[in-house]
């Protein structure tokens, strides 16, 4: 994988969480910019959110 950076991509935190996920999902389907997502995966994240997404 190929280096990013910080001028090329955007932070989400808790981007495994409902709102979080649907964001990024909303954010790829119209955006070329990079995601970087950072979450503390607790009660709220859940990866299987963001399954529908390639690395």
């Amino acid at each position: 994988m190929a280096a990013v950076s910080m001028e090329e991509a955007i932070l989400v935190t808790g981007g495994a969480g409902f709102i979080g996920s649907n964001f990024i999902l909303q954010w790829i389907a119209n955006e070329r910019t990079p995601v970087i997502n950072l979450d503390k995966l607790t009660y709220a994240g859940n990866l299987r959110n963001l399954e529908h997404i390639s690395a």
